[in-house]
């Protein structure tokens, strides 16, 4: 699958039809693998916060968040899977959205008639891509769909393992992506792989047989527990002494344009000095996600929602409570933490054992609990791993105290910088 892991150009302004009402929501984006297990696209969701909004459709929130945070910005960096629903079909907005990085799929509601192949066509001509699930490509009455299909999602849970062969291979021979959808076991993620299934969508069966922590992650805990206790300056130097090539991308990121240094920094200690231990921690705690042994262009999908997670955390904590600092620090770091458990294939209780960190962020990662627990469990819902299933949002927001429409922006900006973090990442 090609991909373009990076934002294009604001694609020309369209005339159309003016917005509508519509009701509160989430974004909700669901990280799509590849082959390797590096991020090459997400699912995104819409999340109504309010039980009434159970008809409201989809298509016009994704048009009215696009609308808000310029469709560029907001379906950036790669592909992204949305709801082919009536407002979007029908609306000529939808013809500005980025040809090479998205897919609207077809839901299992949609009506099939003669004005909608012929909106149909009017969109594939102007280059958009559609997607359908594989049961229902199988079926006589969603035949006129084909034709405009250019990936194919097959679920085990919704078609056998005689069907998905079958069918996959009809798919391939047309020139069709071939995704799956929720691997239960590696037995299927391997048959998948030999039917040249190219993307996954939902649960990837973990590996068992990797090692829990190499030994550069054993280091960065280390020094993650320094900085965050009493550790001394002296102490965490000779840590990160023990790892050449940290000391060299230390070096390397002080010494960079952003610093602004009229002299180049040689010593180690000078470093930390400069970076100060927030900067520091906040570095190490984003090298502990990098994959050695990865191939070119990889994304680590467990970076990225992490940092995405820690920047909503750290804004939604500052703006609940702007006048407590220490606060939004902690916030950022249980964000920051709250993947390492599938990262090392461990339990969290493990991985805490060797991390000191305060009671606020522990009862957030063990049991989602506490002072920060809401705080985490909305984080997750927005930018989830493939084991977090969604929730109903709008008991959070209560307890939180927040409203929908004062999120929109804080998780465009944690989308945002997520990327950015992630590709700054050594």
């Amino acid at each position: 699958m090609e991909t373009t892991l990076m934002a294009e150009s604001e694609p020309p302004a369209q005339e159309d039809e003016a917005p509508v009402t519509v009701p509160p929501y989430l974004i909700r984006r669901e990280p799509i693998l590849d082959q390797n297990r590096g991020l090459c696209g997400y699912r995104l969701r819409i999340l109504w916060t309010e039980s009434e909004a159970g008809h409201a459709d989809p298509g016009a929130a994704l048009i009215q968040a696009a609308r808000e945070h310029g469709v560029g910005s907001f379906l950036a960096y790669a592909p992204h899977w949305v709801d082919a629903t009536p407002a979007l079909l029908h609306n000529a907005f939808t013809l500005t959205l980025p040809r090479s990085r998205c897919y609207l799929e077809f839901p299992e509601s949609l009506e099939i008639t003669p004005e909608l192949i012929q909106s149909l066509q009017g969109l594939a001509h102007a280059g958009l891509k559609f997607s359908l699930r594989g049961d229902l490509a199988a079926k006589p009455e969603r035949e006129a769909l084909l034709p405009f299909v250019r990936a194919v999602g097959f679920d085990p849970a919704l078609s056998t393992k005689a069907e998905i062969f079958r069918q996959s291979f009809q798919h391939k021979q047309a020139g069709r992506m071939l995704m799956a959808v929720n691997t239960p076991d590696k037995a299927t993620l391997d048959n998948f792989l030999l039917l040249g299934f190219t993307v996954f969508q939902g649960h990837w069966p973990m590996d068992r047989t990797a090692a829990s922590l190499t030994p550069r992650q054993k280091i960065l805990l280390r020094l993650i527990t320094l900085i965050m206790g009493e550790g001394e300056a002296p102490e965490i130097e000779s840590c990160l002494k023990q790892d050449a090539e940290l000391v060299k991308t230390l070096l390397d990121m002080v010494n960079t344009p952003a610093y602004g240094l009229s002299q180049e920094v040689e010593s180690l200690s000078q470093a930390i000095m400069l970076l100060g231990r927030r900067q520091l921690q906040r570095w190490i705690q984003v090298l502990m996600y990098t994959e050695a042994g990865r191939p070119a262009g990889y994304l680590s999908p467990i970076l990225v929602q992490a940092s995405a997670r820690a920047h909503l955390m750290e804004a939604l904590s500052t703006l609940r409570h702007p006048d407590q600092s220490v606060r939004a620090e902690a916030a950022f770091t249980t964000g920051i933490l709250s993947i390492m458990d599938q990262l090392f294939n461990g339990t969290m209780q493990e991985l805490l054992a060797q991390v000191s960190v305060d009671v606020p962020i522990r009862d957030a990662l063990l049991r989602r609990e506490g002072e920060l627990g809401a705080d985490l469990r909305l984080a997750t819902l927005i930018f989830p791993s493939d084991r977090d299933t969604a929730e109903d949002p709008a008991p959070l927001l209560q307890a939180l105290n927040v409203q929908a429409e004062q999120l929109g922006p804080l998780v465009q900006q944690a989308f945002t910088w997520a990327h950015g973090i992630t590709r700054a990442a050594p």
